[in-house]
C-alpha cells in the first residue's frame, strides 16, 4: 500500500515538472490569430489590461463583406480556451466597428495565459457558421 502512495505521488509530481517546462508564461502583449471560412480573428492579449480589468480585446474581420451596425445583433459568439467558454451576442457588448471589422472586449477564458495556448471562437451570422483555432502569432 505504502509502494502505490509512494508511486501515485511520484507520478503526479512527474507529470505536474512536465507539463510546467512546457508553458511559456506571456508577460507583454502578445496577438493569437486564426483563420477561418468567412472570419479572421485575433485574441489579444494584453497582461496589464488582463490583470486591471480582467478583460481583453478580440478583433474579428468579416471577409468580402462590409458590417453595419444594425447587423452586429446578428452575430453570436462562443469563445473557448483552456478552462472555460464565453458565449454572447455582439450586439449586446461594447463595440467599435470600423468598415468590416468588430473589436470588442472578452473576459479572459484561461485563469493563465502561455505562449503555447491556443483558444477556439464559434461565430454564427447569417445562417453560416465559421470555427476558428487561434495561436500565437509569430
Amino acid at each position: 500500500m505504502k509502494l502505490r502512495v509512494l508511486f501515485d505521488i511520484f507520478l503526479i509530481l512527474t507529470l505536474t515538472a512536465c507539463s510546467s517546462m512546457k508553458q511559456t508564461y506571456i508577460a507583454d502583449e502578445v496577438i493569437f490569430y486564426g483563420e477561418g471560412t468567412y472570419w479572421n480573428v485575433k485574441y489579444i492579449y494584453n497582461p496589464e489590461l488582463y490583470e486591471d480589468k480582467r478583460v481583453n480585446w478580440v478583433e474579428m474581420e468579416l471577409k468580402d463583406l462590409e458590417l453595419s451596425q444594425d447587423e452586429l445583433s446578428t452575430i453570436d459568439i462562443e469563445f473557448e480556451g483552456r478552462d472555460g467558454v464565453i458565449t454572447g451576442n455582439v450586439g449586446d457588448m461594447i463595440t467599435k466597428i470600423n468598415e468590416n471589422v468588430i473589436t470588442f472586449l472578452v473576459g479572459t477564458v484561461n485563469t493563465e495565459t502561455y505562449k503555447e495556448d491556443e483558444y477556439k471562437i464559434t461565430i454564427k451570422f447569417k445562417n453560416q457558421q465559421d470555427v476558428i483555432r487561434m495561436r500565437l502569432l509569430h
